[in-house]
């Protein structure tokens, strides 16, 4: 190995490229990753209670519920329970009529007159019964802002709704609030438990960066709230009443806009959802949102797989100028650079993300995740072909 100034015009190119490459994923795509903690940190530092003297905007509260009584159990409890400033209800959404649910509901209702239960009818059949359930509840909602949740979804604190609602009541230029879900600590122990708590990690850092870039494009089913005026504006569901899903990125999609759209990241605002299951249900999530992907705008999400594809440039430039000049130190040393800031910036980029999302202390696998990342995207765009997302099926 030798130090020699007289290299080749193509491993200059070469060592350029891969320094370009190293830079520009630094700058590009790492840098970003950070906004995350930056961005919970200032919500938590938000989370005082509201000035007395204020009007809080009124809510009404959307559980969507498939029979799931062990769920309903949980949550509806703390849901009538919250310390929210403003008037609010709660209205529970079952898919099609339950005895035990009607019953359980009927029960709460004597001590809270806030609490109503609908339900979609059993016959309705060519048509998303999801966007049914929640078209039913926002009409049967009451209240300014609606706030959407699922029998599912864990909510801790008694914080939430004044959290989520914060916004609207801080900002009358704010329509949408998307707030963030992450599975239950712990119940995920299947095999590939690290690459979905990294993908599904990936997934909320690119819509939730792109929306504090003011690019926003989607939320999640388990926390949301927009005004309800503003459903009826965009008459409801009606652009996209040929699909199944949809219901929080297809409209969110719709309804979202730079000027209207907050992100809520406080500690009492994040939602956990049961995640016993979460090896078969990420998988069928991650197809149906491939598929909702088609019809949505994909400018926002470019940047996470321009990320991924650098790495690959990177690798594929530096080992060509390894292997062209190998016994060089200068054309070895530029690579070896590179890389070691390129690998620095990913571990401390994603390390901060997965730390805000509460996702597991992933390290030496983060590379090749980032890197792989894309094919398994491609695997369920694949997945997602068919006629099956559509409702005349």
């Amino acid at each position: 190995m030798v130090f020699d100034l007289h290299i080749p015009v193509y491993t200059y190119i070469l060592s350029g490229t891969a320094l370009a490459t190293a830079l520009i994923f630094c700058l590009y795509y790492s840098l970003p990753l950070f906004s995350l903690r930056r961005w919970r940190r200032h919500c938590n530092e938000e989370a005082t209670p509201l000035d007395p003297d204020l009007t809080a905007a009124s809510a009404s509260i959307i559980v969507y519920s498939h029979d799931d009584m062990s769920g309903l159990e949980q949550l509806i409890p703390i849901l009538l329970n919250q310390e929210y400033e403003g008037d609010y209800e709660v209205i529970v959404v079952n898919e099609g009529e339950s005895a035990q649910v009607r019953d359980y509901i009927d029960s709460l209702q004597l001590a809270h007159r806030n609490l109503y239960l609908t339900y979609t009818p059993d016959g309705a059949r060519s048509l998303s019964r999801k966007k049914l359930a929640l078209t039913l509840g926002v009409k049967a909602a009451r209240g300014e802002v609606v706030v959407l949740t699922t029998a599912t979804s864990r909510i801790d604190s008694r914080r939430w709704l004044s959290e989520m609602m914060r916004p609207f009541n801080t900002d009358a230029a704010i329509e949408v609030v998307t707030g963030v879900a992450i599975p239950a600590e712990g119940e995920d122990v299947a095999r590939g438990r690290r690459r979905r708590s990294f993908d599904y990690a990936a997934d909320c850092a690119t819509w939730i960066t792109a929306a504090l870039r003011h690019r926003p494009y989607r939320g999640t089913e388990h926390n949301l709230a927009y005004r309800r005026e503003l459903f009826f504006n965009n008459k409801g569901f009606s652009r996209s009443l040929n699909v199944q899903h949809g219901d929080d990125d297809i409209f969110i999609n719709e309804i979202a806009r730079p000027d209207n759209t907050a992100v809520q990241l406080s500690d009492d605002s994040i939602v956990r959802f049961d995640g016993d299951i979460f090896n078969i249900t990420y998988g069928e999530d991650a197809i149906k949102r491939a598929f909702t992907g088609k019809h949505i705008r994909h400018g926002a999400r470019r940047r996470m797989v321009i990320g991924s594809w650098l790495l690959w440039l990177w690798a594929a430039a530096s080992a060509a100028a390894i292997i062209s000049d190998t016994d060089n130190w200068i054309t070895v040393g530029s690579a070896a650079i590179s890389g070691l800031s390129i690998f620095i910036m990913l571990i401390l980029s994603w390390r901060s993300v997965l730390k805000t999302m509460n996702g597991r202390n992933l390290f030496l696998t983060l590379p090749w995740l980032v890197a792989t990342r894309p094919l398994r995207k491609m695997y369920y765009r694949l997945r997602s072909h068919g006629g099956r997302h559509f409702t005349y099926s």
